[in-house]
């Protein structure tokens, strides 16, 4: 059998051909990687899907890859134009003006580009016509690459069944028809219409299909098209057009359920189907272009679908090579150069491809007796019903179409559509991953950005309306069976409440989260229990509510004032005068207290509460800074000697007066040398500052998240205690000083350090509270040691790094 490499030796040499791939495709890199023919590749990708996509990790091993260069390609033709130019001047050759041999589209969304690329550099493409000075030269290429690249274009060019432009549902042909964005693939978007009644839910999904990591958000598409429902057996022709000549050509027959493919099988003989393929290439006028130009079209029948001119999807291009015999990618890319291509006239035998699907929701195993199936849904995947190509769950390939089925009939799929609903999340990625981690089925409600791994559902939503979390969480429930709600912070835990109180779910009530989140209602309610317990506080409301209490002779500075229901040291305002005082009112736009000072050394009680019983898991010393009593430092279990025994009557009065229930805690509060405890607060949710995604667990040896999931969903938790022998710390490197970051000096190496979590950089910004409570901590070092001295020894040496600012504060002046 003569392949695709034959006399490459002689026609290329030995020095490997210089080829740009536009739009990154992993296939036709492995095929070309393992080609006679040796090739060095420039991939010219978007940066944004380059890191949507993480294609640093999965390139890893691709060593055909010369480098990477950033191309905005989606847009428009801006960015290709300044890239053409980059590659004359870094690619230099005194015969064509580049060394680049030859441009590949690697992707649907690429094939116009890359066209445009190739033409730019004089290079083989599908149209090189489009850059000509005639203008029905130009408009004849334009047409041609629209064709291959929208299904509203093609159709134009090449004709097929009724069809309109749709923008909205008056436009739509009677069914039964096809709804379809006119510039998506992988069936993305695609809906049936059999009846009126299915109108409705088929525009809202054609009008909101989406591939966000195809697609670089630029808002390119948009454009609708409907035409009448064609019935019959599906196929796809790849075909190699080398200067305007098909000199090579696969039929692919399709197994299709709706819209999505269940399988192909190549090498198949149709003569008819042939013959189409031959028809469409001269409508599309590829012999006139003198196109060069690996195509995939599809066909219903001997009716033409839509074809595109980029190599196939679906790992066609490997069953072509498993049946025929030769590596097809690499017959494209010598074609593309120029280079002789030596091509199969017959195959060898068939192949095929069988794709796997499994029943909505999360897998939790997957039995494969063969052994040959490759699995893309993996644990903790979420199966959807399908409706694109995207949403499948792997693929089983053989020698035969009856061999693929068998084979892909026995894989069996073991799912759940049991979730956890997580409200929003803590700051780094580091924190938040322990929590999405507890739950194999966390679904995230968050008003923020972020999709974070692990994670089987993101919902947007404003977590503090209760209407739109209301109307979330119904349409969750048709997907999923919801079995408890939780939060990590502080914000939701009201909302949290609220959900699980009106869904019957494991929580506090609404009642004690209020208390629990408001300062002045956590004060008076354990007050009532133990006046002792709580410093003297007063509500402050308004300037009136200030002033009347400021003129109380007998109120005592220094005092503190802090707001109702805020977190994380902001607004705190130490207060040694009534000047001070109204300066913090008017900082902070909402209630606030004003109470004693509080002193001693400050602890948080960490634990949780199921049933109503109440379990210490132990207590965290803090370090704090003077001013602002920000924290800077956590230390788990505490190096207090008895102060566990001194706390639990607290941690019992708290829990009690603010009746939470269901849910974990987190007790701050001051210990005076003669062991009297009083409160701080209470929260009804786990400890932040790493203390719950990686201090109790680092020392307990369990974690602290799955406990919070077990308790929210009903299940007894694990009653964890320290280990003898663990202790663990987060140090928070900070600045007290307010300017631009300009250097942090490096971190003591130890084998005690867990991580390192860096939040300002060189060139920041950094202010200081009551202002921001975030900026002055440049870093935070979790450590973990064998007792309080080896760790206090570390703590040392990581609070001598350098940290320097340039400051806001004129140098004095020297005499």
């Amino acid at each position: 059998m003569p392949t695709a490499a034959s006399g490459a030796a002689s026609a290329a040499g030995s020095d490997p051909l210089l080829v740009v791939m536009l739009g990154y495709n992993h296939e036709a890199l492995e095929m070309l990687q393992a080609a006679d023919t040796p090739f060095r590749v420039i991939v010219a990708e978007e940066e944004a899907l380059f890191t949507k996509k993480g294609l640093a990790a999965r390139s890893q091993g691709l060593d055909l890859i010369e480098r990477w260069m950033w191309c905005e390609y989606q847009r428009d033709d801006t960015d290709v134009r300044r890239l053409a130019a980059q590659l004359r001047e870094e690619y230099p050759d005194a015969g064509r003006g580049t060394a680049v041999a030859a441009v590949l589209p690697g992707l649907e969304y690429a094939v116009a580009p890359a066209n445009t690329l190739a033409a730019l550099l004089g290079l083989r493409c599908v149209a090189p016509g489009v850059l000509a000075e005639t203008q029905a030269t130009a408009a004849q290429a334009a047409a041609t690459v629209g064709a291959l690249t929208n299904k509203l274009q093609f159709r134009t060019h090449v004709g097929g069944p009724r069809w309109v432009q749709v923008h909205s549902v008056d436009d739509l042909l009677p069914p039964p028809c096809v709804l379809k964005p006119a510039d998506r693939q992988a069936s993305v978007g695609v809906s049936l219409i059999h009846t009126p009644e299915d109108i409705p839910a088929a525009w809202e999904h054609t009008t909101s299909a989406a591939e966000p990591l195809q697609d670089a958000s630029r808002d390119t598409h948009g454009t609708y098209m409907c035409e009448e429902l064609l019935t019959g057996q599906e196929y796809s022709v790849e075909c190699l057009v080398i200067d305007g000549t098909p000199r090579w050509m696969n039929v692919t027959e399709k197994t299709t359920a709706g819209v999505v493919e269940l399988g192909h099988t190549v090498a198949r003989t149709y003569p008819e189907v042939e013959a189409a393929m031959r028809h469409l290439i001269d409508a599309l006028q590829l012999a006139d272009q003198h196109s060069t130009v690996l195509l995939h079209a599809e066909f219903i029948g001997t009716t033409p679908v839509e074809c595109a001119g980029r190599p196939p999807g679906d790992r066609i291009a490997r069953l072509i090579s498993r049946a025929w015999g030769f590596n097809l990618y690499e017959a494209w890319a010598r074609a593309l150069c120029g280079l002789p291509v030596d091509l199969p006239r017959t195959a060898d035998g068939e192949a095929a491809i069988r794709f796997l699907f499994g029943p909505p929701g999360i897998v939790t195993a997957v039995h494969d007796p063969s052994g040959r199936a490759v699995i893309t849904a993996q644990p903790g995947t979420v199966l959807r019903p399908v409706t694109s190509s995207w949403e499948r769950a792997g693929f089983v390939e053989a020698d035969s179409a009856a061999e693929a089925f068998r084979l892909a009939a026995g894989v069996r799929f073991s799912t759940s559509t049991e979730v956890v609903v997580y409200f929003n999340h803590r700051r780094t990625p580091v924190e938040y991953g322990e929590a999405f981690a507890a739950h194999p089925g966390a679904v995230l409600l968050t008003d923020g950005a972020t999709q974070p791994a692990g994670v089987v559902d993101v919902v947007r939503v404003d977590t503090a309306d209760a209407e739109a979390v209301r109307a979330a969480l119904a349409d969750l429930e048709r997907r999923y069976d919801i079995r408890g709600v939780v939060t990590f912070s502080d914000r939701d835990v009201a909302m949290v409440a609220r959900v699980a109180h009106e869904r019957g779910l494991p929580g506090p009530t609404p009642e004690a989260a209020h208390k629990a989140r408001n300062k002045y209602a956590m004060r008076q309610a354990v007050r009532a229990l133990d006046p002792e317990a709580v410093p003297d506080c007063r509500l402050v409301d308004s300037a009136d509510t200030l002033d009347k209490i400021l003129g109380d002779a007998a109120w005592a500075y220094p005092c503190v004032m802090k707001p109702v229901d805020s977190s994380g040291s902001r607004g705190f305002h130490l207060v040694d005068s009534p000047a001070d005082a109204r300066a913090a009112w008017a900082a902070w736009p909402g209630p606030m207290v004003i109470e004693e000072l509080l002193t001693g050394t400050e602890h948080s009680a960490e634990g949780y509460v199921a049933d109503g019983r109440i379990h210490l898991l132990g207590v965290t010393d803090k370090t704090t800074e003077p001013v602002h009593r920000l924290e800077i430092g956590q230390v788990f279990p505490s190096a207090t000697p008895g102060i566990e025994q001194d706390v639990w009557p607290l941690v019992e009065t708290t829990v009690r007066a603010t009746g939470i229930d269901n849910c974990a805690f987190h007790l701050e509060f001051f210990r005076t040398p003669d062991r009297r405890v009083r409160l701080v607060e209470i929260a009804a949710r786990p400890g932040g500052d790493f203390i719950a995604s990686h201090l109790v667990p680092l020392t307990t040896g369990v974690s602290f998240a799955e406990d919070v999931i077990r308790i929210a969903t009903g299940s007894t938790p694990s009653g964890a205690r320290p280990r003898d022998g663990y202790v663990a710390a987060t140090v928070k490197l900070h600045t007290a000083e307010t300017g631009v970051l300009r250097s942090v000096g490096p971190l003591p190496p130890s084998p005690a350090i867990v991580e390192v979590i860096h939040h300002a950089h060189p060139g920041d910004r950094i202010t200081q509270p009551p202002a921001d409570t975030i900026s002055p901590i440049i870093a935070e070092v979790i450590l973990v040691a064998g007792s309080h001295e080896e760790l206090a020894e570390e703590v040392a040496r990581l609070r001598a790094v350098d940290i320097v600012v340039d400051s806001d504060t004129p140098a004095a002046a020297t005499p």
